[in-house]
């Protein structure tokens, strides 16, 4: 049976694969995003500067979301934010998740696939992590039958038309290299291709019944 589905963030390096994979299906698809990002006539888009969604009409009708959004940090940042950026990303990663979930709730949405991050937790001491715990905490209370929550480490993959700064280059052979020591209860922080990531939340949005779901390393990995 066909599905509309909203995909937010489907210009970013997960957002993309999720595109990507769900154009091979027979669901109507709907892109919301800041600028137009496709030329094709079977893909609805919706462009919107993100301050102004509360303005959406909500006579689209929307059956799955996707969201996969969020302000691009350092990686000295995801450790401790600086206070400049501090107020987008909260912007970002808090009220615009926040905003466009509730704008597809009242579109009808009864499912939601968000990106979040290992780690996340509301009660965290570290920024990052708290905000990614409030806005998945916030997702819980709007009555979506159906609720994904993705939690990689970090991801790997060229994101669309940039360049991989060099310290995340070093970074990821670092990281891939001591990847190999991490078993057990440390598997879940290796990094993860942002292709495994989306074809799992996919895979896990149309495998299980309602409820609330949490995904990480252990089941990207079979993707």
């Amino acid at each position: 049976m066909s599905k509309k589905i909203l995909i937010v963030g489907a210009s970013g390096l997960v957002g993309s694969e999720i595109l990507k994979n769900l154009k091979s299906t027979n669901n109507d698809l709907i892109v919301l995003s800041r600028r137009k990002l496709l030329d094709e006539n079977n893909i609805s888009q919706i462009i919107i500067d993100f301050e102004n969604i509360d303005s959406l009409s909500v006579d689209t009708e929307i059956d799955e979301i996707y969201i996969a959004i969020g302000f691009r940090l350092s990686l000295s940042e995801l450790v401790f934010i600086k206070r400049d950026n501090r107020r987008n990303f909260v912007n970002v990663d808090f009220h615009y998740i926040k905003k466009v979930a509730e704008f597809a709730k009242r579109c009808g949405a009864s499912s939601i696939g968000m990106i979040s991050a290992i780690g996340a937790n509301s009660n965290s001491l570290n920024t990052y992590l708290k905000i990614k715990g409030d806005v998945e905490n916030e997702i819980k209370l709007m009555g979506y039958k159906k609720i994904i929550i993705a939690h990689p480490s970090h991801l790997l993959g060229e994101r669309p038309n940039e360049e991989i700064p060099t310290n995340v280059k070093v970074f990821e052979k670092i990281t891939n290299f001591f990847g190999f020591l991490m078993i057990g209860p440390l598997q879940k922080f290796k990094n993860i291709d942002a292709k495994k990531v989306a074809k799992g939340i996919i895979s896990k949005m149309g495998s299980v019944e309602d409820g609330i779901h949490y995904i990480d390393y252990k089941y990207f990995k079979n993707f």
